[in-house]
């Protein structure tokens, strides 16, 4: 893949006033990003309002949820919502679904039980809504909003193989984020195991002293939903890690911060000067060939954090044009 023809964006966590959140995407826009993916985290602002009103603030840049799951959001009213969407934006909405976190489903008390066919019943309404077919649970309606804009591509977010697996078999592509970036390469094997399904990459980052540490805390919530391997790893045990995030829930950061050493921080993100951690996109992106790659990044200041991506990916692109 040349650089060119290579995506660039960023994920946010939609924790931002509505308003900031859509100049965010007009700016980043403007600086020359490619796609932008908000998380859809519960109680934290709702993101297809948000890409609702960013589709009429833009032109070129892709609106992505990244993403939504089978327990908060019938597929059949996700789709017809993502739909809409595209019906002000054309064709660059992009609709994630995976089997839900501890930080979505929590606040809700709600339970994931059987989350492979959670999410495949979720893209068989979905595809079959967008694509004027019947399936059970959807019977095609003259109403249809899909039916008349322009389609939706659909995504499938997750760590583990088989939902991976399933994301190759049916879903138009993959976004890999929420992990260790020494994970990438089997979790991206599996998207790939059946077809070659496009690969959005978003590795966690912070691209300065102020986002590591606002970074560090909330590091916790993607340990929480890791696999038992990775706790193995970093020699933790999950009793503290459920701890530290009852804390944050409690309003105390403190035990997750003490949690999150550098070392670990240091596995889990990113960390560096535009410059820095554009070299290591460019080799995340020689390694894995993904068809986006971006910025998952949670931060206090949207403007700044987009001038400072837009540095990184024009560093990136460089190291790319030289040899490895």
């Amino acid at each position: 893949m040349s650089s060119r023809s290579l995506r660039s964006g960023l994920w946010l966590f939609p924790d931002r006033p509505a308003a900031e959140l859509v100049e965010a995407i007009v700016y980043a826009e403007e600086l020359g990003l490619d796609e932008i993916w908000l998380g859809d985290e519960g109680p934290a602002r709702e993101p297809f309002t948000v890409l609702g009103a960013a589709a009429v603030r833009t032109e070129r840049i892709r609106l992505g949820i990244g993403v939504t799951n089978p327990y908060v959001r019938h597929p059949g009213i996700a789709i017809a919502t993502a739909a809409t969407i595209a019906e002000l934006a054309g064709p660059r909405v992009l609709l994630g679904v995976g089997a839900g976190g501890t930080l979505s489903l929590g606040p809700f008390e709600l339970e994931a039980p059987r989350p492979l066919a959670a999410v495949r019943d979720f893209l068989s309404i979905a595809r079959a809504s967008r694509d004027g077919t019947a399936v059970p649970g959807y019977v095609p309606s003259e109403l249809s909003v899909t039916a008349a804009a322009p389609p939706v591509s659909l995504y499938v977010g997750a760590r583990g193989p088989r939902l991976n697996t399933l994301a190759s078999e049916v879903a138009d592509g993959a976004f890999v984020a929420g992990m260790p970036p020494f994970r990438f390469g089997e979790v991206i094997g599996w998207t790939r195991s059946v077809n070659p399904i496009d690969v959005a990459l978003y590795p966690s980052a912070a691209l300065d002293d102020a986002s590591k540490e606002r970074n560090r805390p909330e590091m916790v919530w993607a340990l929480l939903d890791s696999p038992p391997e990775l706790y193995d790893r970093f020699d933790l045990r999950r009793s503290d890690v459920e701890a530290a995030a009852e804390a944050i829930r409690a309003g105390d950061r403190g035990p997750a911060a003490d949690l999150i050493h550098d070392d670990l921080l240091a596995e889990l993100l990113l960390i560096g000067e535009p410059d820095v951690v554009g070299g290591r996109l460019a080799d995340l992106v020689r390694a894995h060939r993904p068809a986006s790659i971006g910025l998952a990044v949670i931060t206090d200041d949207l403007p700044a954090t987009i001038e400072a991506a837009a540095q990184t990916f024009t560093s990136m692109r460089k190291a790319l044009t030289r040899r490895p």
